[in-house]
């Protein structure tokens, strides 16, 4: 037995107003000071404002949230006492809402109590709904059970990923008018961090039908409407589509998991401080090149990507299955080339000196993300750095 979770969601122009039909009086507005600089936070305010509706707004979160920051929210939050709680931004945003939103329903509760045992949360919403307005077309937490929280531990800081059912929000409002302002380079991180949420969710432990349905669509939506948005972020029909194609791709994974590309995403990112898109799309090969290697004859990561190849238009229907799969690689690789995006670590700024410095600090991290154990293929600790060392030099993964 399998589950599928998916929060109400309103999208297309105009779906802000919405709001008017979500019963409520009073928010309780997570943003960050870029979304208030931008004019989006005014955008939503004089909605609330024209709907009678007050707000309190909390504008301190930044990428990569802190458990700090989470905490500052929730005493305001608890002070203020919201039936509504609106996460306007983009997934550090929407993610501190998530955790805000569940201690606030259980002010005795700590970020370590947000796992999935913990049968409490389950309950949430007695006080207050979440709504997810993303900011950005690219994490798809509007739609998971996911939220990931920033901890300093031994130098480092580490990504905790607290995840239970009950943290996904009431609602998404997709309006297409608030990813519009997005510069070139983070339209491009957040476009590949749907193609990696997508691509991984295909093959990791928790697929499903209706995850691989979603999880095609939101990739052959990236292949069309990316190189479009990236040259132009004023087109409103490719803002539109990605936007939809995030959301999407959050629906895949959050309902069938990601994998190794995010383990080693998230530990690239956690040690040499680069966005979260950036890394899991580098990766994004790499790891996929990994998994059709797999010597488990029943392992199906070959045959599923084949199927995916096919259904989008790339291979031949008797095409054998490893040569459709390796077209899937190849249309990767000539994804990245039209519009830029750094294909190795070294694009990075990474030196080899600097990767091998922390190699030891990176698989050690990669050991303690959880996402890491939804792979098809497990690395062992030699696996995990030669992947770091082959995608530093941009070699076809052979092992």
């Amino acid at each position: 037995m399998w589950y599928f979770n998916s929060p109400n969601i309103v999208y297309g122009e105009d779906a802000l107003d919405f709001l008017e039909n979500i019963v409520g009086s009073k928010c309780f507005v997570v943003t960050d000071k870029n979304i208030q600089d931008l004019g989006y936070l005014k955008i939503l305010t004089d909605k609330l404002e024209k709907l009678g509706k007050k707000y309190d707004v909390f504008n301190e979160v930044e990428p990569d949230p802190k458990e700090e920051v989470v905490l500052k929210a929730k005493e305001s939050c608890l002070s203020y006492k919201p039936d509504l709680i609106i996460a306007l931004g983009g997934g550090s945003v929407i993610d501190t809402a998530k955790c805000v939103w569940a201690i606030y329903e259980f002010p005795e509760f700590g970020i370590d109590d947000l796992h999935i045992f913990n049968n409490d949360l389950y309950e949430l919403g007695n006080k207050a709904k979440l709504i997810a307005i993303p900011t950005t077309s690219g994490t798809g937490a509007d739609a998971t059970y996911a939220a990931v929280v920033s901890r300093y531990n031994d130098g480092v800081w580490q990504k905790l990923i607290q995840a239970h059912r009950g943290l996904v929000p009431i609602y998404s409002i997709l309006d297409p008018i608030f990813p519009t302002g997005m510069t070139p380079n983070l339209t491009l991180d957040t476009g590949m961090d749907v193609l990696a949420h997508s691509m991984e969710a295909m093959i990791a432990n928790g697929r499903n039908e209706f995850s691989n349905a979603l999880a095609t669509k939101a990739i052959e939506l990236v292949f069309t409407y990316l190189p479009i948005a990236y040259k132009d972020g004023k087109n409103k029909e490719a803002r539109d589509y990605l936007h939809q194609a995030a959301t999407m791709a959050g629906l895949a994974f959050g309902n069938a998991n990601v994998h190794i590309g995010h383990t080693t995403g998230h530990c690239l990112g956690a040690v040499f401080q680069t966005p979260h898109g950036r890394c899991v799309g580098l990766m994004l090969k790499y790891v996929t090149q990994y998994c059709l290697n797999n010597p488990d004859k029943d392992d199906p990561s070959t045959e599923i990507y084949s199927k995916l190849a096919k259904q989008l238009g790339w291979a031949k229907w008797d095409d054998d299955d490893i040569k459709a799969a390796n077209i899937v690689i190849e249309r990767i690789k000539e994804l990245f080339n039209k519009v830029g995006f750094p294909e190795k670590i070294q694009d990075l700024g990474i030196s080899r000196e600097q990767l091998e410095k922390n190699l030891d600090s990176l698989v050690n991290l990669c050991f303690q993300d959880a996402s890491g154990s939804m792979s098809p293929r497990l690395p062992s600790k030699a696996d995990f750095e030669n992947i770091y060392r082959y995608a530093h030099e941009g070699k076809d993964i052979d092992f």
